[in-house]
C-alpha cells in the first residue's frame, strides 16, 4: 500500500508497515569461502570467529552420509511428552510474527498450502551435494596442492552439504486483479515463506560429509505460491517459487501443478525416477555439451592436478561420496540416498524460469550488473562479457511417503517416546525421528512396527554464463522433518 495525501496535503502512512518486520535469527550461519578448508590449508587466526560476538557453527542435522542410527539403540528420550505438533505452534514463533502471519489467538489459523505443496510446512533438514564451475580471475589465490593443468578460467567446486529448509505458515489470501477485456476474473493466490540455508561439510580426511565446523555456502529466503486456474492466459492450477540469492540473483520459477492421483498424498505409487544429468559445459545459445570436453580432467575424480576443489578425491572415491559418475550426473546422489528405502508414493513437479513454453508463460531471472556483465544501458541484447550471469534455473522436487521399520519398546503406561527407525545399510538418506505414543491398551509388548514418514528430495540446475560457455551448477539434497513426526500406536 502506498502513502496517501489528505485534501490538506498531509501524508497518511501505509498502515500495513507500521510495525517493524520480525528479525530472522541465523545463529551459527556465516557465509564464507571453503577454498582453504576443503583443500586442507589452515586459515590464519585472524580469519576465525572470535570474541564476544562469535557463534559456534553447528549443523541442525547430522551431516554424515553413512551415519546409521538404529532403533536397537536406546530411544532418544523416554517419558511424558506433550503431544507433538507439526508444523510449529504459534507460541513457538515469538510475539510479533504470529500476528503478521495471521496466527491471532482465538482466530482460526490460515489454511494449509494446496496440492502439491501441502507437505511444505515446518522445518526439514538433511544432506546433499553441490557442484559448481565458478569463474577464476587472473589474480586467483585459491590454494592448490599441485599446480593445476588445463583451462585457467574456471574452478570446479564440489561440496558435500548439510541443509535446512524451513517453511512458514501461509500468509492468507493474496488478491490478484483480472482484466475485463481479457475476460479474466480476479484470482486469489495462496503463499507462504521459506528459508533455505546450506553448509559445506566436506571432510578431505575422511572423504565424507562429516566435518564438524561447517561453512555457510548458501542462504535463500523466498516464497512459494499456489496459483488457481486462469482463463487469460489459459492455464490450469500452477505453483511458483520466488527467491532471492545474495550473490545478486532473483528468480521467479513457475510450472503447472501435477495431476492429483488417488493415493494418500495424491502422488504416484512407488519411488521416484531420476533423470540422467550432464554437467559438461556447452557454448552459450546451444544445448550441446562440448565434445571433446576440455574440462574432462577436472571432471575425472581420479585426477590430482586439475583446477578443482577438492583437488584430490581419493578418500571420497573410497567412501563412495564423490566419484566420476557423480560429478557427471549428481542425481546419482539422490538415488544412493534412497537405496533400500520402502517408498510408497511420491509427488513430483518441476518449476523453471524458462519463460514461454508449450504449457505456461511465466518466470525469469534478474542479476546485478556485476554478474550480468558489460552491456549498453537500455540495450535489449544479451550481455557480452558476463562475470557469472544466471539466465536460467530449474528445480525438480519429489515429496515421498517412506515406510520405516521402527522397533518400539514395551509400554506399561501412557507416554510418548522419541525413536529412530532402522535404516537400510546402503541408504545415505538422513534418519528421521518419530514421536511414538503408546496404545490405549496397556501393557504392550516390544515389537517392530511400520511407520510412514515424509521425505523431500530435490535436484536443481542453474545455468551460469561466462567465458563464452554455459556452465551447469547442480545442487541435490534429501531432507526429512527436523521435528519428530507424530505417530500413535493402535495396538
Amino acid at each position: 500500500m502506498a502513502s496517501e495525501l489528505t485534501p490538506e496535503g498531509q501524508v497518511i502512512p501505509p498502515f500495513n508497515i507500521t510495525a517493524p518486520a520480525p528479525v530472522i535469527s541465523l545463529k551459527g550461519f556465516k557465509w564464507d569461502t571453503v577454498d582453504e578448508v576443503v583443500q586442507g590449508f589452515e586459515k590464519k587466526p585472524s580469519d576465525e570467529l572470535e570474541g564476544p560476538g562469535a557463534v559456534e557453527q553447528t549443523p541442525l542435522f547430522a551431516a554424515s552420509l553413512d551415519a546409521k542410527v538404529t532403533a536397537q539403540e536406546q530411544p532418544l528420550q523416554v517419558g511424558e511428552l506433550p503431544a507433538p505438533r507439526l508444523p510449529l505452534s504459534p507460541e513457538s514463533l515469538g510475539a510479533q510474527l504470529p500476528g503478521q502471519l495471521g496466527l491471532v489467538p482465538g482466530l482460526p489459523a490460515p489454511p494449509a498450502p494446496l496440492f502439491p505443496l501441502a507437505q511444505f510446512q515446518g522445518a526439514y533438514a538433511g544432506n546433499g551435494f553441490n557442484l559448481i564451475f565458478r569463474p577464476r580471475p587472473s589474480d586467483d589465490a585459491t590454494p592448490f596442492e599441485q599446480t593445476p593443468v588445463g583451462p585457467n578460467d574456471n574452478i570446479l567446486e564440489l561440496n558435500l552439504t548439510t541443509e535446512q529448509l524451513t517453511f512458514g505458515e501461509t500468509i492468507g489470501d493474496i488478491p490478484n486483479r483480472g482484466l475485463n477485456i481479457n475476460n479474466q476474473s480476479d484470482i486469489t493466490l495462496g503463499g507462504f515463506p521459506y528459508l533455505q540455508t546450506i553448509q559445506d561439510v566436506t571432510n578431505r580426511e575422511t572423504g565424507k560429509g562429516d566435518r564438524t565446523n561447517p561453512t555457510g555456502i548458501h542462504f535463500e529466503p523466498g516464497m512459494w505460491l499456489n496459483i488457481p486456474e486462469t482463463t487469460s492466459p489459459k492455464n490450469g492450477p500452477s505453483v511458483c517459487r520466488m527467491a532471492s540469492i545474495p550473490h545478486g540473483t532473483t528468480i521467479n520459477a513457475q510450472a503447472l501443478s501435477p495431476q492429483q492421483q488417488a493415493t494418500t498424498l495424491g502422488g504416484t505409487p512407488g519411488g521416484p525416477t531420476f533423470e540422467v544429468l550432464d554437467t559438461t559445459p556447452f557454448p552459450i545459445g546451444t544445448t550441446t555439451p562440448l565434445n571433446p570436453n576440455p574440462f574432462s580432467l577436472a571432471m575425472d575424480a581420479s585426477s590430482t592436478n586439475s583446477p578443482r576443489i577438492p583437488q584430490t578425491l581419493t578418500k571420497f572415491i573410497e567412501a563412495g561420496t564423490i566419484n566420476t559418475d557423480i560429478i557427471k550426473n549428481p542425481n546419482l546422489v539422490l538415488q544412493n540416498a534412497i537405496n533400500g528405502l520402502n517408498i510408497k508414493e511420491n509427488i513430483t513437479f518441476e518449476v523453471s524460469t524458462g519463460g514461454p513454453t508449450e504449457t505456461i508463460n511465466g518466470g525469469g531471472t534478474a542479476n546485478i550488473s556485476f554478474l550480468a556483465g558489460t552491456q549498453e544501458l537500455g540495450a535489449t541484447s544479451a550481455p557480452d562479457k558476463p562475470n557469472a550471469h544466471a539466465p536460467f534455473m530449474r528445480s525438480r522436487f519429489w515429496i515421498e511417503t517412506v515406510a520405516y521399520d521402527v522397533i518400539v519398546p514395551r509400554f506399561t503406561k501412557p507416554c510418548t517416546v522419541l525413536l529412530r527407525p532402522t535404516m537400510p545399510r546402503d541408504a545415505t538418506a538422513p534418519t528421521p525421528v518419530f514421536a511414538v505414543t503408546a496404545p490405549a491398551k496397556l501393557p504392550s509388548e516390544a515389537k517392530t512396527i511400520l511407520i510412514q514418514g515424509i521425505q523431500i528430495q530435490y535436484s536443481q540446475t542453474v545455468f551460469l554464463n561466462f567465458a563464452g560457455l554455459t556452465w551447469p551448477h547442480v545442487s541435490v539434497a534429501t531432507l526429512v522433518p527436523k521435528n519428530p513426526q507424530p505417530f500413535t500406536m493402535t495396538s
